[in-house]
């Protein structure tokens, strides 16, 4: 009990939301059924936001369905996306990457728990950020229970920050990545060799920061990533790895044990190398940080590209944007409005940053400013009878009056999240 209740208070006191707090989404048919999910496509793999957990925490409630929130009122429940989607023929599993990791070590874990491997965040990228190399060993222990064979292709899923990192991991499984093969020579892990596209049949995002977002601009001025490393070292030191919901998999930066030992060691120096590093999601949500991010990210030419986004705000009195409701978001939405007509890390913060779902602003979650003439509209393409492309962006029609978390929720359960999944994974599986 005394774990659940430090989890609960640490991922509402550090994260104001971005973890499970869901809400229904409506589907247009309204009366989908899990039976009539099309099973015949590849593999899904989900990848969770900041903050959250999956398959490797033992953790009694979901990630993907298993909270419902309801203004200010938070419950917990058993319900289980992933596991729906198994039982009725859809082969589906759930990541459990860094919650608070940066997206380059995320999707190195990523890449570790498919292939059953030792995770191997890189020598150029280690060796910069002053971290160890090498992190969790998955041997015997793959996410899909078998290693990856590196023949099946599977479609990536990423809610919030796990956007960015589905983003970056087909990245890197198509192009790799220069500077760590020129780093580590043959001894460089297989993911930054590149020329794996073809795994990757489709990468979508749901309410992601692809351009970043003002609300971690301003977290990381209140310095809560250095919050996040004292107490998530000091946690490591009392109680270990596990006394949250997750495993924060802070290791190889020396914050939080490593794979097979009992306790961690205070350190101050790992503290400021941590917050000092900007390895970390706080920093690669950031406009900046995104920014360079997004410079080591490009299109997977084999991959069809899925956007999914959501708005919970309208114009005020005031001509300001704002919740309809009080809730969790009632904070973050009221800065992200603060910051429209502001220039913030050289990007203007126009009507479309202010426009949100509660964190994420519609301006950077529709898609990366720099594949912008990578983009369509889905709705326009299917109605004008054009077959779906690999290497574009599909961008669907805002999900209206829905926040951050509403691709995980559970409110309403079973009509419209059923509906919004199963409509879904039959699109995806159509191409």
């Amino acid at each position: 009990m005394l774990k659940k209740i430090v989890s609960v208070v640490l991922v509402f006191a550090f994260v104001f939301g971005f973890t499970a707090t869901p809400v229904a989404m409506a589907a247009e048919n309204g009366n989908s059924q899990w039976s009539d999910l099309t099973t015949d496509g590849y593999p899904f793999v989900f990848v969770h936001g900041m903050g959250g957990w999956g398959a490797y925490e033992d953790f009694e409630t979901p990630y993907w369905g298993g909270m419902d929130f309801d203004g200010l009122m938070m419950s917990m429940g058993d319900t289980d996306l992933i596991e729906n989607l198994n039982d009725n023929g859809v082969e589906a599993y759930e990541a459990s990457v860094g919650p608070f990791s940066s997206a380059w070590d995320r999707a190195c874990e990523l890449y570790a728990q498919l292939t059953g491997t030792v995770v191997d965040y890189g020598e150029a990228h280690s060796a910069a950020h002053n971290h160890d190399r090498y992190g969790y060993d998955y041997t015997g222990n793959a996410l899909m229970g078998e290693n990856w064979d590196m023949q099946t292709a599977i479609n990536i899923i990423g809610h919030s920050f796990g956007g960015p990192t589905v983003r970056l991991f087909s990245s890197l499984m198509a192009h790799g990545d220069a500077e760590e093969k020129a780093a580590s020579g043959e001894d460089v892990s297989p993911l930054f060799e590149g020329g794996h596209g073809e795994l990757i049949h489709s990468v979508t995002t749901f309410s992601s920061p692809n351009d970043g977002t003002p609300i971690a601009d301003f977290l990381v001025e209140c310095k809560l990533i250095s919050l996040i490393a004292v107490f998530g070292n000091i946690l490591g030191c009392l109680f270990g790895d596990n006394v949250m919901m997750w495993s924060l998999r802070f290791g190889h930066f020396g914050l939080t044990p490593k794979q097979g030992e009992d306790k961690a060691s205070f350190s101050l120096a790992a503290i400021k190398n941590f917050y000092n590093s900007n390895d970390n999601c706080g920093y690669d949500m950031t406009v900046d940080g995104a920014k360079k991010l997004n410079e080591k990210i490009e299109i997977n030419p084999y991959a069809y590209y899925y956007s999914f986004t959501a708005v919970s705000t309208s114009e005020n009195c005031l001509g300001l944007q704002s919740l309809d409701t009080l809730s969790l978001f009632t904070f973050s939405s009221t800065v992200l409005a603060l910051y429209e007509g502001k220039t913030l890390d050289g990007v203007e913060m126009t009507k479309e940053w202010a426009i949100s779902d509660g964190i994420v602003p519609l301006a950077s979650a529709k898609y990366p400013v720099k594949d912008a003439d990578k983009v369509k509209d889905y709705e326009d393409t299917v109605n004008a009878g054009e077959a779906l492309e690999t290497g574009i962006w599909y961008v669907m029609d805002p999900l209206e009056g829905q926040m951050h978390t509403g691709f995980m929720g559970s409110t309403g359960w079973p009509t419209s999240f059923e509906d919004f999944y199963v409509d879904f994974i039959n699109m995806v599986n159509a191409n």
